[in-house]
């Protein structure tokens, strides 16, 4: 199964799936942000802009190392990663299209919860994310997952929620 945690920038994407990993069986966590680095880093002047979205090989390279890795490894799969464009929903249908049980989370907190949450993190003000926590706020809102509302709620309720959802999958 591959979980894909989506949500603003700082909402505490890889907070939640740190807490699933220690409470599912045979869990590991996919970085796709190490992916999008490669990517983006070995093209000359970003020619796609910051966002890994953006790039196309990100997206396939995200299919193919998760599906990799799945096939081989048998492992539950949590990947916590910004999905803006709703063309991007593409990765989570070829998942699926390959066999995979496949779910988008889709994490939602205020403009205030997430502003917090980065500078808690240890961000500064006017950082990228800081900057984008409006674009990320409305790219996620149009996802096409399931949304849990984050504010005021701890990590491990929000576990908890997540792992009745897959449960029931």
């Amino acid at each position: 199964m591959v979980v894909w945690i989506s949500g603003p920038y700082g909402v505490g994407k890889s907070t939640l799936a740190e807490a699933l990993e220690k409470k599912m069986e045979n869990a590991l966590i996919f970085d796709a942000e190490q992916v999008g680095n490669a990517v983006r880093g070995n093209y000359p002047d970003c020619p796609y802009g910051y966002i890994f979205e953006d790039y196309p090989l990100w997206g396939e390279f995200c299919v193919r190392l998760i599906s990799d890795i799945h096939k081989k490894f048998n492992k539950n799969i949590l990947v916590p990663m910004t999905l803006l464009r709703e063309a991007s929903f593409g990765i989570i249908e070829k998942l699926r299209q390959v066999g995979i049980k496949t779910e988008l989370i889709v994490l939602e907190a205020s403009h205030k919860t997430v502003h917090d949450r980065i500078l808690k993190r240890g961000e500064e003000e006017g950082c990228w994310c800081m900057e984008n926590i409006e674009l990320s706020r409305r790219g996620s809102a149009a996802l096409d997952g399931i949304h849990i509302e984050t504010d005021g709620r701890t990590v491990e309720e929000l576990a908890e929620e997540v792992l009745s959802i897959v449960d029931e999958l």
